[in-house]
């Protein structure tokens, strides 16, 4: 069996939570079988890194956030020197916490408060700086202010896979390369 490997920016530190086990949780849903090895980059910039050093597996993705909307994803390969790359390079659009604002039902059940009304718009892709929009959404809550990596985790995990995967053509492009053999 060939061996993936799916880099992803986002804390390696599991003091607040760990991330990887988030994003395990929110895969597995769609790749029962198909399961890429996780490894967590932190920043954007060694993530990238980790993953262009990559001599583990010739077989390496990378998911990063965009920071941007998703008309900029050349530019930001572009940025990055990931040209050679691009098959293997997927975004978080514009960052991890637009795919939790495309389910705002999950936000609900997990700050056990009606977040989502607060939510003006069903393209969360198009939210700049969603982890800020994150934040303010919660600043009153009973759980306090979102945090990316403690929320972060428990959010991924409620998350449901089959329907980013219909929200997010991005998110939908990364299952679909790591269902492919080899």
């Amino acid at each position: 069996m060939v061996e993936k490997i799916l880099f992803i920016e986002g804390s390696s530190e599991d003091i607040n939570g760990n991330l990887r086990e988030g994003f395990h949780k929110l895969l597995v849903q769609l790749l029962e079988g198909n399961m890429p090895r996780i490894k967590m980059g932190d920043d954007g910039r060694r993530t990238i890194q980790a993953f262009k050093n990559n001599i583990i597996s010739r077989y390496g993705f990378l998911l990063i956030d965009l920071d941007a909307p998703g008309s900029e994803k050349d530019q930001k390969i572009s940025e990055n020197k990931l040209e050679d790359y691009k098959a293997e390079v997927f975004f978080m659009i514009q960052e991890m916490e637009s795919w939790f604002i495309s389910q705002p039902a999950i936000l609900d059940d997990y700050y056990g408060e009606k977040i989502s009304q607060k939510i003006k718009t069903n393209n969360a892709e198009s939210i700049s700086e969603p982890d800020n929009f994150l934040v303010e959404l919660t600043k009153n809550s009973k759980r306090g202010r979102y945090h990316k990596v403690k929320h972060g985790v428990e959010l991924l995990k409620k998350l449901d896979a089959k329907a980013l995967a219909n929200t997010s053509a991005e998110f939908s492009a990364l299952i679909k390369r790591l269902k492919k053999p080899g």
